[in-house]
């Protein structure tokens, strides 16, 4: 029962890194799947990906 806890903990926060990756040129999968790993690697991808810059010219109405 303790293992679960701590697997639920786990994949709630490499969602959470996920989420975060998403913003970056890393992506969501990645971010994702390198947290599941191991949650160090995963964040420090992140923190290491370009920000997604948002050009607003290009928005089509």
């Amino acid at each position: 029962m303790e293992s679960l806890f701590f697997f639920i903990i786990a994949i709630a926060l490499a969602y959470a890194v996920g989420c975060w990756g998403s913003t970056r040129k890393i992506g969501f999968g990645w971010a994702f799947g390198l947290s599941l790993i191991n949650l160090f690697i995963g964040i420090i991808a992140v923190l290491c990906s370009k920000k997604i810059e948002k050009n607003e010219d290009n928005v089509e109405s």
